[in-house]
């Protein structure tokens, strides 16, 4: 009989121990589980933050390239003037097809005006990280031979958003901000 109590006692105190174990078991799991959420959110404000940095430095070397396609223009532009205006000068008042050349050159200088350096960020379908891009709007509207508002307008009726790179920059800070909130 003796022995069966000590059994009986043993089974208790290790019932009561298995009982403990359970709980700090439960516990870690659901402290596991919080870190676990904390860790993914720091991942996803990580990747939002690559992204703005990927994105807004593509956006720079567009805007470098824009810059670049500029001055280009702008000097084809002034050698058509030069060259018009050397015609004109060079050719005698009879011969008709040089002053024809020089005028048409100078009247293409003066006229053609091209865009450049309009850059915005488009959000489209796929949504952020996967459906963000850099859009060249001004090289897209001279591709085209269209207006910038016409591209606009066209990206946006495909369902694009489009951004300038500040209100990308807030969004992606409200988007971290938001993540953050929630932790």
């Amino acid at each position: 009989m003796a022995g069966m109590r000590m059994g009986e006692a043993k089974l208790k105190s290790l019932q009561k121990k298995a009982a403990k174990l359970v709980s700090a078991a439960e516990s870690l799991t659901i402290l596991f589980d919080q870190e676990e959420t904390h860790l993914k959110r720091k991942a996803e404000v990580t990747r939002l933050k690559l992204l703005r940095s990927a994105i807004l430095q593509r956006a720079e070397w567009i805007r470098g390239r824009e810059i670049d396609s500029s001055d280009g223009y702008k000097l084809a532009k002034l050698a058509g003037s030069v060259i018009g205006i050397g015609l004109r000068i060079a050719a005698p008042s009879q011969n008709k097809k040089m002053l024809a050349a020089g005028d048409s050159l100078l009247e293409e200088s003066a006229s053609e005006k091209r865009a450049f350096g309009t850059i915005l960020i488009r959000i489209d379908k796929k949504d952020i990280p996967d459906g963000v891009d850099v859009v060249h709007i001004s090289r897209l509207s001279r591709e085209s031979n269209q207006s910038e508002t016409e591209v606009i307008n066209r990206l946006k009726k495909d369902g694009s958003l489009l951004l300038t790179e500040e209100d990308f920059s807030r969004l992606i800070d409200k988007l971290v901000e938001g993540i953050l909130d929630t932790s």
